[in-house]
């Protein structure tokens, strides 16, 4: 059994701006063409015997800013017309509509993010091989011997120990959800520590390029580091978890844990109850 679970408005998105000038009547329909045709394909190179699709719900982020204010906070949407919104829900409805035609299952559920969705089938379904196709680097850290991830954005698909092109900087991807709380995620508003970016992380950690990696030894090292350069700021930033926000100590390490993790996915009942029906 080889699934397809497919991150819906990440690959709608990619279609809807990649795919600019087709037009049936005067009406655009790049998104809806460049959606299908990747299932068609998808299912043709890989020989699936099943596709998901997953949907961004209504208020997704609410779960994740009630830990963290600041989660999504500045994040605007990118249609800026009423005409571009309008085509975009019209080509998303369409495509839903499509794929119940074709018995494609679909899951969409208020208060729910597409990656806690695809996460908790992941976790539920050990025995079934999968491929997720997103160009969200949240997905990254889904992967394993059962879980593979095509993102579109590398056009590669990516398998276990294997090195993940994160903001020009390769890191084993089983370290990017630890890359994501230390250097923080601009498109997600999430702060890092403080003058932390991807190259000052793999300058004091250059394992993380080539060993999956814990907090736990993250923090152990940075002691380390600490007593043999006292006068280091980024180091002492690091300990006591400073941030563009603030001093936050320990508190800094958990909050961006929690939310930057998919190992206990933020989902609602009725949605992981949806997503049981889905795997059956």
């Amino acid at each position: 059994m080889l699934t397809l679970l497919v991150d819906g408005d990440n690959l709608l998105t990619i279609g809807f701006y990649g795919v600019k000038n087709y037009f049936y009547k005067g009406q655009h329909i790049g998104g809806i063409y460049h959606f299908l045709n990747t299932l068609r394909l998808s299912f043709d190179n890989y020989r699936l015997d099943k596709i998901v699709v997953f949907w961004d719900g209504k208020d997704g982020s609410a779960a994740r800013r009630k830990i963290y204010s600041h989660y999504k906070e500045s994040r605007k949407s990118r249609l800026k017309t009423e005409h571009e919104i309008e085509s975009y829900d019209y080509q998303r409805n369409r495509i839903k509509q499509y794929l119940e035609e074709v018995y494609v299952r679909q899951g969409e559920y208020p208060y729910c993010e597409t990656d806690d969705c695809i996460a908790h089938y992941c976790q539920s379904t050990p025995g079934e091989k999968k491929i997720v196709y997103s160009s969200d680097g949240d997905m990254a850290q889904l992967v394993n011997d059962k879980v593979q991830l095509y993102n579109p954005s590398h056009r590669k698909l990516y398998g276990p120990k294997e090195s993940f092109v994160y903001d020009k900087e390769e890191v084993l991807i089983e370290n990017i959800s630890l890359v994501k709380m230390l250097c923080g995620d601009y498109s997600d508003d999430i702060a890092g520590i403080k003058g932390m970016g991807i190259k000052t992380l793999t300058g004091l950690f250059p394992e993380i390029e080539t060993q999956p990696l814990t907090l736990d030894y993250v923090r152990y090292k940075t002691n380390f580091l600490f007593e043999q350069d006292k006068e280091s700021k980024i180091v002492k930033n690091l300990i006591t978890g400073v941030t563009k926000y603030g001093v936050f100590g320990d508190e800094f390490f958990d909050i961006n844990n929690t939310i930057v993790s998919l190992d206990d996915p933020f989902l609602t009942e009725e949605a992981k109850e949806g997503i049981h029906e889905i795997m059956c």
